[in-house]
């Protein structure tokens, strides 16, 4: 992870610094452009563990296609649902194929003999068709797949749900006329709340005052907050509950983390581009794509690691009987 830019504001401040922009809304607007150009990226950190990333088929015979997918990489079945230790097979990858193919496929599938107990990997087909995904051998209710493939990311500043930080407060000390400074202590604790957040609470014999703007001032211990209440109904001492941290906003993701310079090199592509400079654009936008050759060079040696068995690499054509025929 980046130290420099820990998160989403970190990376406004160094763009605005390293432009000279004093615009917040005009570099993330450049930020998002530049997430729409980086969707489809195949990043490593965003691999799904297919050990763990089990699917499961339903009573008509298809798979959900997951709600994070992003693209597939390599679907395959151990015969021993979905466990890293093998089963009794059959071992099944399956290869990805059009969806014409695939329903050409299954119209003549009962023709052929499904493998079982045979100490051999066997290729099978799977396709995309509506909004599940359908395999060759066709596969019977309750089987289970391993599943490995890119997962989707969310994008920096997206709205993010409201959490409940703890669910009792209790305000033991109320100072000022207007900001007030209260003392919220007897957290369950405090581990969530950062300096900046908006909370609100629901009121007990205490209250944060009927359309207030709380906001988190310090974290005073492990079980106490101090905050900040702006508005014009003072805020009551007492207990509240449900303490939820409101308006919250994407500030990491994996892409980030893990490949901070495509978020610089692209936002400051958009930004030059915004500001009509072509010749800065078009720098940024190379270093952008040299970022990316390194990336997608290792992507592809990776995708060749055992090809010299002229089986498993996914440049390799396959021509082989998954079946044989009744």
């Amino acid at each position: 992870m980046s130290t420099m830019i820990p998160n989403a504001d970190a990376l406004v401040t160094y763009i605005k610094d390293f432009t000279g922009s004093t615009n917040d809304a005009e570099i993330k607007q450049c930020i998002f452009l530049a997430e729409l150009s980086m969707r489809n990226l195949e990043i490593p950190a965003l691999r799904t563990n297919p050990w763990q990333t089990i699917g499961t088929i339903d009573q008509d015979g298809y798979l959900p296609i997951p709600s994070d997918m992003l693209k597939p990489i390599v679907f395959f079945s151990t015969g021993n649902g979905g466990s890293a230790t093998n089963g009794t097979g059959p071992w099944v990858v399956y290869d990805r194929i059009g969806e014409r193919d695939m329903i050409a496929q299954q119209l003549v599938s009962q023709y052929y003999l499904n493998p079982v107990n045979i100490p051999q990997v066997y290729r099978g087909t799977f396709a995309e068709i509506g909004q599940n995904y359908e395999f060759t051998p066709v596969l019977g209710s309750g089987a289970q797949i391993n599943m490995y493939y890119y997962t989707t990311w969310p994008l920096l500043f997206a709205a993010e749900d409201d959490t409940i930080a703890s669910t009792f407060g209790n305000i033991t000390t109320r100072t000022g006329s207007g900001p007030y400074t209260i003392t919220i202590s007897s957290l369950s604790s405090s581990d969530a709340f950062t300096v900046g957040d908006t909370i609100e609470a629901t009121a007990g014999t205490g209250s944060f005052g009927a359309s207030n703007t709380v906001t988190v001032a310090t974290i005073a211990n492990a079980t106490a907050i101090t905050a900040t209440v702006t508005g014009n109904v003072a805020p009551t001492v007492g207990t509240v509950t449900n303490i939820t941290i409101v308006d919250q906003t994407v500030q990491n993701n994996l892409v980030l983390q893990s490949w901070p310079e495509g978020y610089v090199y692209g936002t400051l592509r958009e930004y030059y581009l915004k500001r009509k400079m072509a010749e800065d654009a078009a720098v940024w936008a190379q270093k952008w794509n040299l970022a990316w050759e390194t990336v997608t060079d290792q992507n592809n040696k990776g995708k060749w690691s055992g090809g010299h068995t002229k089986m498993w690499s996914v440049w390799q054509p396959r021509q082989l009987r998954r079946y044989s025929t009744k």
